[in-house]
């Protein structure tokens, strides 16, 4: 029998049967069936073990960052309210390390499991297109010996997630609620916008018409004290300013040339009238914590959890929450016996399974733990089942699959996923030759005949391959970190799937917005850079086609998707936000918010008015106990009160009926004038109380400018509002933007591994989003313009990236 040979040359596998792979170490061997052994197997082992063990580190490492970025965009509102404590410098930076690292352990504790799932697939998919899983097993080596640097990466991980899960994120979760109050003491006005009545204070009303730069002043506030049914104490005052009331953990609102009014709507002609120079009212704010507020099952110690469940006075909640913090690790040991098996493949071309493959079993697995989890809260399903129950599907699968491959048989779950694949390739294929042909529109910077020519098409179908591939796992990553947030309040609140699945259905479009700019990014990469890595990049430019060339169709498709993304922006988002919100307050146990006036209680009215209704029927155009308040426009001073218990539109008047009229004068004299039915043509018509009371956020942009504009032209500081307005025009040229700065960033980093150019893909992506969210904080607050706070960072990277294309050598 002709003996086989498998050994080391220079930098590459050789096989009696010719080269077939690339080089993992200075060593070689024979095979065991040959004369000769190995000068030193257990040394060669080692090699491949560091080998291996890098192969899969490189991309873990990276799918952690590029995972847990985007799982941090999950947390935008508190990222923003951070980023505008650092820009008005009301923290040091031993402060915002505390607030930051109370995130990260929550949302490490299920990226490291999928950083280490995705690492494996890709490390071994990038190994198997390269055919050295063909010299694997040329040399013998086996499926459970690969297993070993394999598991050394899943160990180090699991620790590390225990860790987390088990102390660090419970301690760091109820820290964070102190924490939260420290930096609220110092800056109450992030919580508190001017021209909106904040209702969410049991029995008060807070309103300012203004807030100074320095964000501690307020200019014209009202305060409403509804704790006494039997009477109505409104505070009128030109300013005030606000302090923190240490003793008793809430703040100290000191006003300044106002007038307290009290009155009895059952004894309308019972009314006090008291004038102040300067006063102090005590603000309860609603996330202020205390003592006494009851701790939620996230933040209990691990400990508390076991001792109660040894005590047997265990909720199901916690017994769910306990398991929940074990199992969750484990996942990184179980990704380990699945991933290995499906990321080693003879196959050729596989190296996009990988990602594949990756983004398959991560949703199929959080799925699988979420439903467990939501079910074993009902107390229809074992606690431990539900929590476990996944890692022992993913463990049976992992074993049987490595099993079958010590056997030597093909992997069958990875070759049917490229037989489907093929199939939808084919199939498009048939398509694409049956359909007409598009007539010629334009001419390309060669001259012919067709802009989508070949080249064209193909470098957009690898464009959208890893487009669709990207976006997707960002957008399921996204809605994971969410589901897990929200998930206690799920299972505390027994939530209805239905409900749950409506929310995330309205929070797709604000996902989209956020995440597809750095889904351009990745994607020209990715496209790109595996053309340059595989020498085709050279072979277009030997064919006399410049890179400026074949760059062109990403740069329209990146400018497609800009105004696709404005489209979203002002089409889409301003109502999907309004219906998620309202939804997410269902989840969280609150009432539902409403954007409609009739609902809202409050209103600021179109002249110096204030109104208060207790009902309103936008069908009928009635009004039930309905207050308006009259001021002065420089002083805030309440010049009127009139009240009445019904008011009916007529067509062309109010008419009230039972009800009465006080003016204070200047002397302080208070005209009182009951009437049974009055009329009254000067006071805002129906239409203004149905129309809705939006965000910037939650606006269009002509909407946004004439609010911006009205709001002017009162005297009103904008400047924040006018950073959203330029905003809304800057934010959706960040993807263009991104496919200008990836596209020199492929060309360049191609050789140097597809690894290296998403590395600089991330820290690019992640230093241009701070610097816009940094900036519009800026301009928030005055310290820059507007203008320039909201199109200076797409300035700096976008000439950054012509002036890095102008130096590619084409």
């Amino acid at each position: 029998m002709k003996r086989e040979q498998t050994y080391i040359e220079g930098s590459n596998f050789y096989h009696s049967k010719g080269r077939v792979g690339r080089h993992f170490g200075s060593y070689w061997w024979q095979n065991v069936r040959g004369r000769g052994a190995a000068p030193s197997s257990l040394c060669a082992m080692r090699i491949l073990d560091r080998y291996i063990f890098r192969e899969i580190l490189y991309p873990f490492l990276i799918a952690l960052v590029a995972l847990t970025f985007v799982a941090f965009l999950a947390f935008s509102r508190e990222i923003g309210w951070l980023l505008e404590l650092i820009v008005r410098q009301s923290a040091t930076f031993r402060d915002i390390w505390a607030i930051s690292i109370a995130y990260i352990p929550n949302v490490l504790t299920f990226t490291i499991p999928m950083a280490v799932l995705v690492g494996i697939l890709t490390g071994f998919g990038r190994m198997s297109s390269d055919s050295e899983a063909i010299a694997f097993r040329a040399t013998g080596i086996s499926m459970v010996r690969l297993l070993a640097p394999v598991l050394s990466l899943g160990i180090l991980a699991f620790v590390a997630n225990l860790a987390m899960t088990v102390w660090i994120a419970p301690q760091t979760a109820a820290r964070l609620r102190d924490v939260r109050y420290e930096f609220l003491a110092r800056q109450v006005s992030l919580e508190v916008k001017p021209r909106v009545f904040n209702e969410s204070l049991t029995n008060f009303v807070l309103y300012v018409q203004n807030i100074a730069r320095e964000g501690f002043n307020w200019q014209g506030i009202l305060w409403a004290d509804m704790s006494q049914p039997d009477e109505i104490r409104v505070t009128f005052a030109r300013s005030g300013a606000v302090t923190k009331d240490e003793e008793h953990r809430t703040f100290a609102l000191t006003l300044t040339d106002g007038s307290t009014h009290v009155v009895s709507p059952r004894s309308p002609h019972r009314y006090s009238y008291d004038t102040f120079d300067t006063t102090t009212l005590s603000v309860p704010m609603p996330q202020a914590p205390t003592k006494q507020d009851k701790i939620v099952i996230s933040e209990m110690p691990t400990a508390a959890l076991w001792n109660a469940m040894k005590a047997g006075t265990a909720t199901y909640e916690e017994r769910v929450e306990f398991h929940r913090r074990f199992a969750l690790p484990f996942a990184c040991l179980i990704f380990t016996l699945a991933g290995l098996p499906l990321g080693v493949s003879t196959t050729r071309g596989s190296k996009s399974m990988g990602l594949v493959l990756s983004l398959i079993l991560m949703l199929l697995y959080y799925l699988v733990f979420v439903g467990g989890t939501r079910i074993a809260s009902n107390a229809q399903f074992s606690p431990f089942l539900g929590a476990w129950l996944p890692n022992l599907a993913f463990a049976a699968l992992g074993t049987l699959l490595i099993a079958r491959s010590n056997r030597e048989h093909d992997n069958r779950l990875l070759n049917s996923l490229a037989s489907i694949m093929r199939w939808f390739s084919e199939k498009r294929a048939e398509a694409r030759t049956t359909r007409k042909r598009l007539r010629q529109w334009t001419y390309s910077l060669t001259h012919h005949p067709k802009f989508f020519r070949l080249l064209d098409a193909y470098v957009l179908r690898g464009f959208w391959f890893f487009f669709t591939l990207v976006l997707v796992a960002f957008v399921a990553l996204f809605i994971l970190v969410t589901l897990f947030e929200l998930l206690p309040d799920i299972v505390k609140n027994k939530v209805e799937s239905a409900t749950v699945i409506t929310y995330f259905v309205y929070l797709l479009p604000q996902i989209l917005y956020y995440v597809i700019p750095l889904t351009v990014l990745l994607a020209i990469l990715i496209d790109l850079g595996t053309l340059t890595k595989t020498n085709e990049i050279l072979a277009v430019k030997a064919g006399a086609v410049s890179l400026y060339r074949m760059a062109m169709p990403l740069l329209l498709m990146g400018l497609l998707l800009s105004a696709g993304i404005y489209f979203l922006q002002d089409f889409m988002l301003p109502y999907a936000n309004q219906l998620q919100d309202e939804y997410h307050d269902i989840i969280k146990g609150r009432a539902p918010q409403t954007y409609r006036d009739p609902q809202r209680k409050w209103m600021a009215g179109s002249g110096e008015r204030i109104y208060h209704y207790n009902y309103f029927d936008p069908d009928q155009d009635v009004f039930g106990g309905i207050s308006i308040f009259g001021f002065k426009p420089n002083s805030f001073e309440l010049t009127e009160w009139m009240f009445a218990t019904r008011a009916t539109w007529d067509g062309a008047m109010w008419k009230f009926e039972d009800g009465w009229t006080r003016r204070i004068g200047t002397g302080g004299s208070v005209d009182y004038q009951p009437f049974t039915s009055l009329e009254v043509r000067e006071l805002d018509r129906p239409d203004y109380f149905k129309k809705e009371v939006r965000t910037a956020a939650q606006m269009t942009y002509p909407e946004l400018k004439r609010y911006v504009t009205s709001l002017k032209q009162s005297g009103f500081d904008v400047s924040g509002l006018m950073v959203d307005l330029y905003r809304k025009l800057s934010f959706p040229l960040v993807s263009f933007i991104m496919a200008i700065i990836g596209i020199p960033f492929s060309f360049t980093t191609g050789k140097k591994g597809a690894f290296y150019g998403i590395g600089l893909c991330l820290a690019v992506g992640i230093f241009y989003w701070s610097m816009f969210e940094f900036f519009d904080k800026l301009g928030g607050i005055n310290r820059l313009s507007p203008f320039v706070a909201a199109w200076f960072p797409n300035l700096i990277f976008g000439f950054g990236g012509i002036w890095m294309m102008l130096r590619v050598k084409t």
